[in-house]
């Protein structure tokens, strides 16, 4: 397989020229060694990990995204084989060969982990936050394909049959808020870890309901009782044993208090967001207390978007009116839904970050409940 020529008997240096082809088929052994063990664990069940690594496992999902990246998806094996290996093309020269192989890695390192491996930038700033991005406008555009940690908001047909019989209520035609009545809003965690590091120790409580659960509640208990309009929270954990399936999980709570509660008026997810130097990008002070900023996120993956985003600028201009400085601003999450197309006033709100204290939120979140329940009365 190789060929070598000796200086003399004795020398310590060696000159090993290993022969063009023999050097491609390496490549073209090395690929299928590859193919044959993506074909291996898609034939296993998807393997859980914990939700404190940020590791993803590879699950049948995953490897479908694969091989409809690389159009691989409706192809045999051995067709998969031709089109995944360049075998016929071993007389290109060395350069074009291995452009062929990394633009392959490249598109198979983009599917399974979400980060562009040619981007330095991307790679850097995985784990940078919703608030740490660039722009300054009080409605941002934010362009990205991963969440923290990497989490995909994405589903595949079959999942959210349900959905068919649910039509959202347009903004305009929703009566007004009763009060001391039905349950008038729903407030979820999708990532029930999500947790605030300087007061709980930990920036996750795997498996458990962290700091954001108990914002939940908080909010809840002070719209209930300032402003006596009935709300539903749920501790269902949503992001355990497998972190990825979060936003499928939540759904489907979500669609099934929708249905026992036919008046909801908003639906609202409580995050705290990650990634952040420092505690004082998201922190406040109002009425004397430390407050964590809130950032509203709107995802534009669906119809009706624009209701969701007219209903967080209400919000947004309400806050700014009573407690100017408490909201962060609103970004717009393109090719992310976030659930809310279950509800045309469905919001996702993040309480500062998991450098902010829990009494930060806290202090927000009884803040918020006079925002809110002020926009719901029409006020």
């Amino acid at each position: 397989m190789f060929f070598f020529r000796r200086k003399s008997p004795f020398s310590r240096h060696w000159l090993w020229r290993v022969k063009p082809l023999k050097f491609r088929r390496g490549f073209v052994l090395l690929g299928l060694i590859i193919i044959l063990t993506v074909l291996f664990i898609s034939h296993r069940e998807p393997l859980s990990v914990p939700v404190s690594t940020g590791a993803k496992p590879v699950s049948q999902d995953i490897l479908q995204k694969i091989y409809h990246v690389i159009g691989l998806e409706d192809l045999d094996h051995r067709k998969i084989l031709h089109e995944g290996l360049p075998v016929g093309s071993l007389a290109m020269q060395n350069s074009d060969f291995l452009g062929e192989w990394d633009n392959f890695f490249h598109h198979i390192m983009l599917a399974i982990t979400g980060v562009d491996s040619r981007n330095p930038a991307l790679i850097m700033g995985r784990e940078l936050s919703f608030s740490s991005l660039p722009g300054n406008a009080a409605v941002t555009a934010l362009d990205t394909t991963i969440d923290e940690n990497g989490e995909e908001d994405f589903y595949l047909p079959g999942q959210d049959d349900n959905l068919d019989d649910w039509v959202p209520i347009p903004d305009t035609e929703f009566p007004p808020v009763q009060l001391n009545g039905e349950p008038m809003i729903l407030i979820y965690n999708t990532h029930n870890a999500e947790s605030y590091r300087p007061s709980e120790g930990l920036s996750r409580q795997e498996g458990k309901n962290g700091g954001v659960v108990t914002v939940s509640k908080t909010l809840a208990q002070a719209i209930e009782s300032k402003h006596k309009i009935k709300t539903l929270t749920t501790d269902i954990i949503h992001d355990y044993p497998d972190w990825t399936k979060s936003y499928i999980n939540s759904m489907r709570t979500v669609q099934a208090l929708l249905k026992q509660n036919s008046k909801i008026q908003t639906v609202i997810d409580i995050h705290r967001d990650a990634g952040l130097q420092s505690r004082s990008s998201t922190l406040t002070r109002i009425n004397k207390k430390d407050c964590a900023k809130v950032l509203i996120v709107v995802g534009t993956e669906h119809p009706r978007w624009k209701e969701n985003l007219a209903f967080a600028e209400k919000i947004e201009k309400k806050a700014n009116e009573m407690y100017p400085d408490l909201i962060k601003g609103i970004r717009l999450a393109k090719g992310r839904r976030y659930n809310q197309h279950l509800h045309p006033r469905a919001l996702l709100l993040e309480f500062g970050s998991d450098l902010n204290t829990l009494d930060d939120a806290k202090n927000s979140a009884k803040l918020m409940a006079d925002v809110i329940a002020e926009v719901l009365k029409g006020k």
